[in-house]
């Protein structure tokens, strides 16, 4: 009978306790209430051009007074959105982040997308603060909800809290859930740029809540100044070459050291079998001393190439400064075949000339090498030329002789050739001027065998080739030598 006003009792607590544990709306709590949490701001980007001598950004672009950007005169210029940079040709720029971090920086040549722009990312070693606002924004992803422009450095804060020009549009960011890779707040390129090309970048950010955004921009270069210079190779398009043959490229100026890195990552290679299907062919470029006015850089395998080959080189040199006064007239392309492997061997001490294809041997010659007085080099050579008839001269020995079966194999005078004088002496003295000496018939036979790039290999002698008195030394340099030839690090 007591037990009914108890149960009532208890319900009306329960009433009053629920009710104010309920949530009273905003518009009834009054303006002093907490709003919700928003997501932080987008990461801005800015892009600088760099100095050469110290890496140092300089911004192009600065907001003024009335808003509009202001160009540096020296570095560069900003277009009136903040969306782009123009540079002078090999110059270098920046991208920095504030706000935030990158996690990915991908730059492409309009007209080259094959070259690389690559580039390093630092953590603002500049002295910059990744939370301080940039100075001018090159583009950020912008919101359809979002208060004003992304190159508003001085964004005012909108009704909701967010800053008028940062992404507030979640389907523009993602929440990375603290999976993204962080890798600073600068990015500098490691090349300079070629000219009258637009380049167009893109970055991706993680802001400190874990979200990912999208930022881009475009960077164009002026055109270069002063005279084109030509680029000639030594292979011909669609040349079937030997095994051992470098690629020779000579530019038609003289390139100081400053400018080889530029023009060399431009430079690219690619091997496959004949059905087109890629080899791994470990190879390398190398400057060479300059000759007549005229730059050399050289590719060569660390060994031979691998036989019936193709290979594909490709120059995007166009407008590449390669000084301050001269740039590449064009880009080049090659393409040529590596026949069957055939290695020729000459040793002075057995007097024998022996040649290979593969494992086979399809000559062995008696020969006669270099005398004492005139020895042949030691050293892997690669025929260069040949010619049915040819006239030996050598204003030191006093000669002028006509030969038939000439086969150039290095440019200091040695050759293979025909000598019915010395039949005699063929493998079993060395009477020669530096020569490897056949007689005619088996002359003819090599001659007819031989193509450009074939490697012939001399030892036994007294001397070895030298490095600086040839057109074509690559192979006397060893693997580590050859190697710090080239531009790049």
């Amino acid at each position: 009978m007591l037990r009914r006003p108890l149960v009532a009792g208890l319900s009306a607590s329960l009433a009053i306790a629920l009710a104010a544990c309920t949530a009273t709306p905003d518009a009834e709590r009054g303006s002093g209430a907490a709003p919700s949490a928003d997501p932080h701001p987008a990461p801005e980007v800015t892009v600088s051009a760099v100095d050469d001598d110290d890496a140092s950004p300089t911004p192009t672009s600065a907001t003024g007074a009335s808003g509009t950007p202001e160009a540096d005169s020296t570095t560069g210029a900003a277009d009136a959105d903040s969306k782009s940079i123009e540079l002078d040709p090999s110059g270098h720029f920046a991208l920095t982040v504030s706000g935030g971090e990158f996690t990915e920086v991908t730059v492409t040549d309009a007209d080259h997308p094959e070259v690389s722009v690559d580039g390093t990312f630092d953590s603002g070693a500049q002295g910059s603060d990744p939370s301080a606002p940039a100075t001018a924004s090159a583009t950020e992803t912008e919101s359809a909800n979002a208060g004003g422009s992304a190159s508003d450095a001085d964004a005012t804060p909108s009704e909701d809290g967010t800053p008028s020009g940062a992404s507030t549009d979640r389907n523009n960011s993602t929440d990375s859930g603290g999976d993204a890779d962080p890798q600073g707040t600068r990015w500098v390129s490691s090349y300079g740029l070629a000219g009258d090309a637009e380049y167009e970048w893109k970055a991706t950010t993680v802001a400190p809540d874990g979200a990912t955004h999208e930022a881009s921009g475009t960077i164009t270069t002026t055109e270069p100044q002063g005279r084109s210079a030509r680029i000639f190779t030594v292979i011909g398009d669609d040349q079937e070459v030997g095994v051992a043959a470098p690629i020779i490229v000579n530019i038609g100026a003289t390139v100081p050291e400053s400018y080889r890195d530029d023009i060399e990552h431009r430079l690219s290679v690619e091997v496959t079998d004949e059905d087109g299907t890629e080899r791994e062919v470990e190879g390398s470029w190398g400057w060479l001393y300059d000759t007549d006015g005229i730059s050399r850089v050289h590719y060569r395998p660390k060994e031979f190439w691998p036989e019936h080959s193709k290979v594909k080189v490709t120059m995007a040199l166009e407008d590449v400064p390669f000084s301050q006064t001269r740039f590449g007239e064009k880009d080049v392309s090659l393409d040529f075949s590596i026949g069957r492997e055939q290695t020729t061997t000459a040793d002075a001490k057995t007097h024998r000339m022996i040649v290979t294809r593969g494992d086979e041997t399809i000559m062995d010659y008696p020969a006669s090498l270099g005398a004492a007085r005139s020895p042949s080099f030691n050293g892997t050579h690669i025929v260069m030329s040949k010619a049915a008839n040819y006239t030996m001269t050598s204003e030191r020995w006093g000669y002028s002789t006509p030969v038939r079966w000439a086969v150039r194999i290095h440019n200091n005078g040695e050759f293979i050739h025909g000598a019915p004088w010395s039949a005699g002496s063929q493998g079993s003295a060395n009477v020669s001027h530096g020569c490897i000496n056949l007689t005619n018939e088996r002359a003819k036979e090599y001659y007819d065998s031989a193509i450009y790039g074939d490697p012939v290999i001399v030892k036994g002698s007294s001397v070895s080739l030298s490095k600086e008195d040839s057109d074509v030394a690559d192979w006397v340099y060893d693997w580590d030598e050859w190697q710090e030839l080239s531009a790049l690090d």
